[in-house]
């Protein structure tokens, strides 16, 4: 007679499949854990498209063309933009326009002729 116990390696198989699909429900759970703080932080309001780009260009796992599109997108926010400014003196500025005013009303002096 024979009987209809598992054997070892077929046990052993179970148990192995088991794990796999256990790992593998980890790996699942983690990434949706993940998504869901990302969700809270932004309804939150601690994640925006800044904190997003900072993330995405300090990832050493994102690609390299990725983290400097990324870093280009930031540096506009994080950095002021290096800009010369020219500031001219009221008392200069003024007495140019008073002077530009003068010569527009000045009266054009008339020759006459007389016949």
């Amino acid at each position: 007679m024979q009987t209809q116990e598992p054997t070892i390696a077929e046990l052993d198989s179970a148990l192995h499949t088991m794990l796999d699909e256990n790992d593998a429900l980890r790996a699942e759970l983690a990434q949706l854990r993940t998504e869901n703080q990302r969700l809270i932080d932004w309804i939150m309001g601690e994640a925006d498209a800044l904190t997003t780009l900072q993330r995405t260009y300090l990832d050493p796992k994102t690609l390299t063309s990725d983290r400097i599109k990324a870093a280009g997108a930031a540096i506009a926010y994080e950095r002021p933009k290096l800009s010369v400014q020219l500031h001219v003196g009221p008392a200069l500025l003024g007495d140019r326009l008073d002077a530009a005013k003068a010569m527009k009303t000045i009266d054009p002096k008339v020759i006459e002729h007389r016949s």
